[in-house]
């Protein structure tokens, strides 16, 4: 059966305005340009994807769309191979670029997430994909797929039944921003422009049309959860109101309207009780989240956790509910707690004895350091060799080396008050590196001549707390494995300088300006 396409939208079509409703109230392409913008339709080959990629294909001179077609192969049926042909060949009677891949079914299948999670996974990646490729630098990335309002109502149900909070409540929208760095390298426009239509508006579309699409047999599988909702569940709640997919549309879109006031109020709240936000960890004032009941609290933890990219799902409510009641009743320093996903939580002493609460990475510290530091991934890397003249940048902190003259030392440094600078004597330098403690590790200190202390002694009289001891900045010379200097500590006696030194060696830890 050939598919028709007109060059002309049909603005009397119901299907075309629905689309053009959704652009005009969501804007779905983002603003009206003179030039061409690449939008990447993701094409399964049913009826829903095929009546999407047409409809666009009315709409796109209008909008200056320039539309490519994407199709994943995921390898789980016997016919997925004709699928891919046939969106192909729809494709090139489109006079659209065709771009698709084929999935490793076995890994899908054996994918600790479950296939339909892998598979979605999988699906996304490749559409952003593409749409990085294909468009320009100064454009956000625009993926098309054809979620409709069966689709919602079916997500509704389905999310319902699994106990989902308010967000997931929500459903979908016709507009979201993937940003999850496992999917896309940048952030990726993803649009539902079907998303106010119905399956049998779809139907009928296609229907007018004279398409041609290919049925996927798993979809009539009972086995999978969605199928018994489309096609056991819905029929029944049709029989109680026949306009059930648009009541239960409408209450996803009333859910998302008070989510997005309630996400407003969260991000302001947040805003006011976080003493450090990062990629590594997030610091909340502890005396305020004990005011606030526990909805609240919960709803803070969810946003913190989205800032930090971690995926709410593998973490658990189950979890996020014992984590807020356990706020509700922190009295002293403890952690850190396991939460799973690589992150756990602690309850942490700040200056003047202020108790905060920290979400943070499992192999992060649960707040800034007070100085330099490595963390695990530094340390991975192994240490630094360092120059005699030139900086070295490092989580906030640049080390400044620099070769002196002794005349030009002012004579600050013999009762010097930095203690994140050091001198030496150059010529008893040989091949300093930066790196960090390790077991069995000794100094000589600057006026122990002679007598040398354990690392571990040093850092217990200086309460240095043990989280912080193996990411602490070390000066050592390789030549003669000897420790110059525990950075902001004490340096060693050796190399000390002294009224025979012909060149000084200034190392010095300075707080980048913009990190202050």
């Amino acid at each position: 059966m050939k598919t028709k396409v007109e060059n002309k939208p049909s603005f009397a079509d119901p299907l075309l305005d629905l689309i053009m409703q959704a652009e005009c109230r969501y804007a779905l392409f983002a603003s009206p340009t003179d030039f061409a913008r690449p939008v990447i339709v993701g094409v399964s080959g049913g009826i829903d994807s095929v009546v999407l990629l047409h409809a666009l294909t009315q709409l796109a001179p209008l909008w200056h769309l320039q539309l490519h077609v994407a199709h994943v192969d995921h390898g789980l049926r016997t016919s997925s191979a004709e699928d891919a042909a046939f969106v192909h060949d729809l494709a090139r009677r489109m006079g659209a670029p065709f771009h698709s891949t084929r999935l490793d079914a076995a890994a899908l299948r054996s994918d600790a997430s479950g296939l339909e999670a892998a598979a979605r996974r999988a699906r996304y990646r490749f559409l952003c994909a593409i749409a990085h490729d294909v468009t320009p630098d100064d454009m956000v990335p625009i993926v098309a797929v054809a979620h409709h309002a069966n689709d919602q109502a079916e997500t509704m149900l389905l999310r319902l039944i699994q106990g989902s909070g308010i967000e997931g409540l929500a459903g979908m929208r016709p507009v979201t921003i993937l940003d999850d760095p496992a999917l896309t390298m940048r952030p990726v426009r993803l649009v539902r422009p079907l998303l106010l239509a119905s399956r049998t508006q779809i139907v009928e579309y296609a229907q007018r049309h004279l398409l041609s699409w290919r049925e996927d047999e798993s979809n009539l599988d009972p086995q999978q959860v969605r199928n018994l909702i489309r096609h056991h569940v819905m029929p029944a709640l049709a029989r109680i109101n026949p306009r059930a997919v648009d009541a239960i549309a409408r209450a996803a879109d009333l859910v998302a309207e008070a989510c997005g006031r309630l996400r407003a109020y969260d991000e302001q709240t947040l805003e006011e009780l976080t003493l450090e936000q990062s990629s590594q960890r997030t610091v909340l004032r502890l005396d305020a989240l004990q005011k606030m009941d526990v909805a609240g609290v919960r709803s803070l933890l969810h946003l913190s956790m989205a800032r930090m990219r971690i995926d709410l799902r593998t973490i658990g409510a189950a979890k996020l509910e014992r984590l807020a009641n356990a706020i509700q009743h922190a009295t002293h320093r403890s952690g850190p707690h396991p939460l799973g996903s690589g992150l756990a939580w602690s309850i942490v002493t700040l200056e003047g004895g202020v108790l905060a609460l920290s979400l943070h990475r499992s192999d992060a510290l649960p707040c800034a350091p007070p100085g330099p530091w490595l963390d695990a991934e530094r340390r991975r890397q192994g240490e630094i060799l360092l120059p005699f003249e030139g900086e070295l940048a490092l989580n906030g902190w640049r080390l400044q080396c620099t070769l002196l003259a002794p005349q030009d030392v002012t004579a600050e440094w013999r009762c010097n008050q930095d203690r994140w600078r050091a001198f030496f004597d150059a010529d008893n330098v040989q091949t300093p590196v930066l790196t960090t403690p390790q077991a069995g590790l000794k100094i000589e200190p600057l006026g122990m001549a002679g007598k040398h202390r354990a690392l571990g002694d040093l850092f217990t009289d200086a309460k240095i707390a043990p989280a912080l001891r193996a990411g602490w900045p070390l000066l050592v010379d390789r030549s003669g494995d000897r420790v110059l200097w525990v950075c902001g500590l004490t340096q060693a006696h050796a190399a000390r300088v002294t009224d025979a030194t012909r060149r000084v060696w200034m190392v010095q830890w300075v707080k980048d300006a913009a990190a202050v």
